[in-house]
């Protein structure tokens, strides 16, 4: 019998094939906030990865390996052509890139692990003023939990936010400033222009009305989707923008430092503007949100991190309805009406 292959130790959740593109060889620049440290020159084989990320076996890291060669070619044509991609297939395939981008990462191991265990917590200290458990208050604040592949779950749920990823109106912005667009340890990054202007700091995701989300595909090219209902595209009415303005791209790898995680990558001419602009990057505090009421009783603490800082983008102007339509104070938040349909048929067939 041959030789079996053994498992894939190192897991990237930020795959290598990205990272080049912001390198041309296989080194990248890479400052993380917890050293404090900036490496000019780092292996791109070492990073944006964490051991056994995606489990012991290869079946998942397979998957990812072989979705990665579609995205690279994709993503290839899109520096070539400059432009969306038209075939559809394709065009899911790059929403899937989007998507997972998101939720493959190390942050949302993280995330999931932690309110796994507040929630295991939670239930010890129920159970132990029950005299169910013997547990004292110091045991169960040192208990610990441990998942095969934390990130399982958020993956999952592709099939689920595909057709609601899709109702955004996509837009390729190209580059043409000196600075070039950083990225980061979380790829895409989040926002919504619309709640920032209405000073209504809710957590915020792919259906909520006013979404927007941006990953650099390399320092030139950055793709971006965007609710077209609550914006309209100030620089062109077509899928494509150019930007000339330095302050501008600023303004976008400002926005990629705050949603960065622990780390952001960067192409080495872009070292000096970072050096000046690191500083800028909020701690990562979340937002928690009991989902539920004192009627029904509370069902579940739900952490969430968002950018709330004022992020200049010029391209994007609100329409005149939303800077005075009233806005939902509750768990969900202003959904977008085709979202919410969607959401609806997933709880009915869930019942």
């Amino acid at each position: 019998m041959g030789n079996r292959k053994g498992p894939k130790t190192y897991n990237h959740y930020v795959p290598q094939f990205y990272l080049k593109n912001f390198s041309g060889n296989n080194s990248i620049g890479v400052y993380n906030f917890e050293r404090k440290k900036f490496v000019d020159e780092a292996a791109i084989r070492t990073q944006g990865g964490r051991d056994f990320l995606y489990g012991k076996d290869n079946k998942l890291e397979d998957w990812f390996i072989n979705l990665e060669g579609e995205w690279a070619r994709i993503i290839n044509d899109i520096f070539v052509y400059e432009k969306i991609p038209k075939d559809s297939i394709d065009y899911i395939y790059l929403l899937m890139f989007v998507y997972l981008s998101d939720v493959r990462v190390a942050e949302k191991a993280d995330d999931f692990k932690r309110n796994k265990l507040e929630e295991s917590k939670s239930i010890a200290k129920v159970l132990a003023a029950q005299n169910k458990i013997s547990l004292s208050e110091s045991d169960i604040e040192s208990m610990d939990i441990r998942f095969d592949r934390p990130n399982l779950s958020y993956i999952q749920g592709m099939n689920n936010l595909i057709p609601i990823i899709s109702e955004l109106c996509p837009m390729i912005i190209i580059n043409e400033s000196k600075l070039g667009f950083i990225t980061a340890d979380v790829p895409l990054a989040k926002y919504n222009q619309w709640f920032i202007e209405r000073n209504y700091k809710h957590p915020y995701g792919f259906g909520h009305m006013g979404f927007q989300c941006f990953i650099p595909l390399s320092p030139k090219i950055c793709f971006c989707l965007y609710d077209d209902n609550v914006y309209k595209n100030e620089y062109s009415n077509k899928g494509r923008i150019r930007i000339y303005n330095e302050s501008v791209v600023e303004q976008f790898n400002k926005l990629f430092i705050q949603n960065s995680y622990k780390e952001v990558y960067y192409r080495i001419d872009t070292r000096a503007w970072l050096e000046k602009n690191i500083g800028i990057k909020s701690e990562n505090k979340l937002e928690e949100w009991i989902m539920g009421n004192p009627q029904q009783g509370y069902l579940q603490k739900v952490s969430s991190r968002s950018v709330y800082d004022i992020i200049k983008l010029p391209m994007f102007k609100t329409k005149q309805f939303y800077k005075t339509v009233p806005l939902p104070y509750d768990e969900a938040g202003p959904i977008r009406r085709e979202a919410f349909e969607k959401m609806s048929k997933w709880n009915k067939t869930h019942l």
